[in-house]
């Protein structure tokens, strides 16, 4: 299954879209593509129980949408299947094998962006493989490739990663850091340009530094770096406003707290704008 990307697939405006990312994804990366529909049975009781209805209704989505599938990207092996289940236990269970996860997320009011995103949110937690979260939003023109850094120990190999992408898209590679100020509450603090001339310096070696590698490593790449004065969700979310693809990292954790997000990574999820991969620390680690 390791040449296989997974979509996360129900039917809806959002889970076409990205289905079409995941066919576009697949047809470069010369993939193939399952696409699963999770029957929510989680609310099935002894005394009620609608699995069947639900499979039979999802065996009718899929098969309404295999033309859809064949006709947007007729190179790509397409295989399909309905699981009953919890939707975000049986996506990442789907995925385990899989190169990559692909699933679709709404872009409406801000109520509706915070209960239509919280399957995406727990998918990107919870799976042990690279997430790809392809929002509602009109493809338009996107261009570059845009990572997140912040000095962390994985970054040089979340910047690999992230040129790997920009190669395989025939995109060029933004590196993003952002800095802001800290807290000011010490009374001893004194309100100088120093320390911020300090913040700054060290987030724009932290972006060079990465530049360099990247460009060495990719040669025939196009790099830029950038550095912002801003929150870290703020500034990516504007970077990779109309990007063909932004990639963050989060927590490599165990166990139940695996489904707990960086406040970052938990923010732009829901407020990105362009298709947002997100990569598992420990697997960036070699763990």
């Amino acid at each position: 299954m390791a040449g296989i990307v997974t979509v996360g697939y129900d039917g809806s405006d959002a889970a076409r879209v990205a289905l079409d990312w995941a066919l576009r994804y697949a047809e470069r990366a010369g993939l193939g593509v399952d696409v699963v529909y999770v029957a929510d049975t989680s609310w099935d009781s002894p005394s009620f129980t609608a699995a069947e209805r639900l499979k039979d209704q999802g065996e009718l989505v899929l098969a309404s949408d295999s033309f859809h599938a064949a006709s947007k990207a007729p190179h790509v092996t397409v295989t399909s299947r309905v699981l009953t289940g919890r939707p975000v236990d049986v996506l990442t269970e789907a995925s385990r094998e899989s190169a990559m996860l692909v699933v679709g997320t709404y872009r409406k009011d801000a109520y509706e962006r915070l209960t239509t995103s919280a399957v995406g949110v727990k998918v990107v937690a919870g799976a042990s493989v690279p997430v790809v979260v392809v929002p509602q939003t009109s493809p338009g023109s996107r261009r570059g490739v845009v990572v997140g850094i912040d000095g962390a120990e994985p970054s040089g190999r979340l910047v690999e990663a992230a040129a790997l992408q920009a190669e395989l898209l025939g995109e060029p590679l933004q590196i993003v850091s952002a800095w802001t100020l800290p807290p000011m509450s010490a009374p001893e603090f004194t309100d100088t340009t120093d320390l911020y001339d300090a913040l700054e310096a060290r987030a724009r070696e932290i972006v060079d530094e990465a530049v360099t590698a990247a460009q060495a490593a990719h040669p025939s790449l196009a790099v830029s770096g950038d550095v912002e004065l801003d929150s870290p969700v703020a500034a990516l979310t504007r970077a990779a406003k109309d990007a063909a693809l932004l990639v963050l990292a989060t927590h490599g954790r165990h166990g139940l707290s695996r489904f707990l997000l960086g406040s970052v990574t938990h923010d732009v999820v829901l407020h990105a704008t362009s298709p947002l991969m997100v990569l598992r620390s420990a697997a960036l680690q070699g763990a």
